[in-house]
């Protein structure tokens, strides 16, 4: 009789900085009745994967949940995989923290179900030749991936039903083919047809293996299906495989290694699966278009190509290589180390790093999440008494060029040369990046009406310089169908004092400023000064043409808070003595000395003060994103952009401050 063997299971995975009452929902939908159903069918072989995250809120939240798993477990019904404890994308975090992260998991699986586990799960399939020494280094025997991954390396027919062995650096590991068909398809696709399909890879041999490993939150019909649980798809699916036992094996990994060792040995490039392959092309975009139809995709992209389309990736991943420097620099205090460590590693969790699926970078709370957590880990490297507030000068984001990073006993400010912007401003009594900012950016899925919305064409950060044309409208800002007049936005801006002691970051550029039908030469020289609890920046802005110079200059400053709600966020301007709330719609206001940014949800507010009245254009800035029920739209930040008309004869100079205070309230 022709025989298959069937690995049945699924990966589990919430993202840090997920609301209790969002994965509550999960366990009350999907992982609760899938263990139930389960736990009536011991005669069906289990592989399971849940991430760390996902492990810790349940060990408080449900520990009833971790008892029945355990004793699954000790039955030999469940097989519970490892891998890296915080949920990390591999490519993205240094080797020792690969390391460490999977030997955190293999720990606390040991500690908590009396065994290690052998076998690994791969965060989101992203595979790259080197994790295989990684894995096998970490006394992982095998792992998962896609069966597009086989197909990529050279595998068809049979052998992708077979697991083979890859090899790095004399390491060996053992690689188990997903069935992708079945994966993607559970539970829209019929019991019956998922019989069928097994059955056709049944053999006289019966040495081969298919493994339907569904992603455990799919289960719970909010992805276009009834849900598993509600239509008895996983109870007829078991009864079936029950009932098929003559020539439908349930097994686990090990037992099936033990019984056919794999021959076949091959090299997998880096990819994923099919779909996050497109997920991760990036797009050169057309700063005029109104549409991602105009913009046009890189072929074959890889997960590392995230960092390039999303530049706010990349300032999150700088963040995090910049921080672990920072943890192994400690010495001779293994408790704050291992502290600092910690931190790290839960700011490694990949959901806040890209998008493909519902959510991710998108999701304004996931990154607020990630930067509390590296903000924490830099906080415990800080030796007490021996720390001294100064401007260092790093490449941070790894561009080439240096940048300069300010960090204070309460607060961290980051100065790019492109644009001369402040890019990070953490807040460090309450560990917050209110520069955690989003950018509206293009994507495949928008229709048109959302790409009339205005995409951005530069990082929404702190003090970009803006030259406007006279009868330039809020409402034309808001959707990027102004015309900027200046040419400094994506000017490298030169380093011309810097005091590293002195905490001050002086910076000058030189570019034009079109007016009258003419393009003037103007420079920009703009000091920052930081001190304990704020800073400022000293604006001088010179005419360099033998032309009068009549325009209007503004620069933008992007706060970010986690919503705009009334209860969340509030805004109030102040004209004199007086001051007045706006909140945070769109809104435009005159003769403006200073604007108040307080956030309810941190208790912080943030007090900007003009030397010079100023018009101030107040709008949010909102982003179109998938969701698993559509489109949706989130809060991402306030843009305050006070503006200034300037009349300058030639060889004259403007100047402005604008002094920031950051205090708890």
């Amino acid at each position: 009789m022709k025989k298959v063997k069937l690995i049945f299971g699924t990966n589990n995975s919430q993202p840090l900085g997920a609301r209790d009452d969002e994965i509550e929902e999960s366990y009350q939908t999907c992982y609760k009745p899938f263990l139930k159903t389960l736990y009536n069918f011991p005669e069906v072989a289990l592989t399971l994967h849940f991430s760390g995250v996902l492990l810790q809120w349940l060990e408080k939240k449900h520990s009833e949940f971790i008892d029945v798993l355990s004793e699954m477990a000790s039955r030999r019904q469940v097989e519970l995989l490892g891998g890296a404890f915080y949920d990390p994308v591999l490519a993205l975090i240094p080797r020792q923290d690969r390391l460490g992260q999977i030997e955190r998991m293999t720990t606390f699986l040991r500690k908590q179900f009396g065994r290690r586990p052998r076998g690994a799960w791969v965060t989101e399939y992203v595979w790259e030749p080197t994790f295989a020494s990684t894995y096998s280094t970490s006394g992982i025997d095998y792992i998962f991936l896609d069966d597009h991954h086989f197909t990529a390396g050279g595998l068809s027919g049979g052998d992708m039903y077979r697991p083979c062995l890859t090899e790095d650096q004399g390491r060996i590991l053992t690689v188990f083919p997903v069935c992708n068909v079945l994966r993607s398809g559970a539970p829209r696709i019929s019991p019956d047809d998922v019989i069928e399909k097994l059955r056709s890879a049944a053999t006289e041999r019966g040495d081969r293996v298919v493994s339907l490993m569904i992603e455990g939150e799919s289960l719970d019909g909010r992805n276009g299906h009834d849900g598993c649980y509600d239509q008895s798809w996983l109870t007829e699916i078991l009864t079936k495989i029950r009932d098929n036992s003559e020539w439908l094996q349930p097994v686990l990994p090990p037992r099936y290694l033990r019984s056919f060792v794999p021959r076949r040995r091959t090299y997998f490039p880096t990819t994923s699966y099919a779909a996050m392959q497109s997920w991760a092309e990036p797009y050169g975009m057309n700063p005029k278009s109104k549409s991602s139809k105009q913009c046009k995709p890189v072929p074959s992209g890889f997960f590392r190509h995230f960092l390039v389309k999303y530049p706010e990736s990349n300032l999150m991943y700088a963040k995090m290589q910049y921080t672990h420097v920072l943890v192994n620099q400690v010495r001779g205090d293994k408790y704050r180390k291992l502290a600092a460590r910690e931190e790290l590693w839960r700011g490694q969790c990949h959901h806040a790093y890209w998008h493909g699926r519902p959510g991710g970078i998108y999701r304004n709370a996931l990154r607020k999440s990630v930067y509390s957590s590296l903000i924490e880990a830099e906080k415990v490297t800080r030796e007490r008494g021996i720390f001294i507030p100064s401007v260092i000068a790093i490449d941070f984001d790894m561009d080439g060029v240096q940048e300069y990073l300010y960090q204070g006993h309460d607060m961290n400010a980051y100065v790019h040369s492109e644009g001369g912007a402040l890019f990070e401003l953490d807040y460090l009594p309450i560990s917050w990046n209110f520069l955690d900012t989003m950018a509206r950016h293009p994507e495949p899925y928008h229709t048109e009406d959302v790409g009339a919305l205005g995409y951005d064409t530069y990082r929404r950060s702190a003090f970009i310089d803006h030259f406007f044309e006279k009868d330039a409208t809020i409402a034309d800002f808001d959707v990027m169908k102004y015309r900027e007049a200046g040419g400094f936005l994506d000017t490298r801006y030169t380093v011309t004092d810097y005091k590293r002691e002195n905490r001050e970051v002086a910076l000058t550029a030189s570019s034009f400023v079109e007016h009258d039908s003419r393009r003037d030469p103007v420079e920009i020289a703009k000091k920052y000064s930081f001190k304990k609890g704020g800073l400022s920046v000293a604006y001088t802005i010179t005419n360099r043409s033998e032309n009068a110079l009549f325009t209007v200059f503004g620069s933008e400053i992007n706060l970010s808070a986690v919503s705009r709600e009334v209860d969340v966020l509030r805004l109030y301007v102040a004209k004199g003595e007086a001051e007045t709330e706006i909140g945070p719609t769109r809104t435009s206001e005159t003769d403006v000395d200073a604007v108040r940014f307080l956030d309810l949800n941190t208790k912080t507010t943030i007090a900007l003060k003009f030397s010079v009245p100023a018009e101030l254009w107040s709008l949010p800035v909102e982003t179109v994103y998938r969701t698993s029920d559509g489109l949706g739209t989130e809060y991402q930040s306030s843009c305050l952009l006070p503006r200034w008309s300037l009349a300058i004869e030639p060889g004259a100079s403007w100047r402005a401050t604008v002094d920031v205070r950051i205090e708890r309230v």
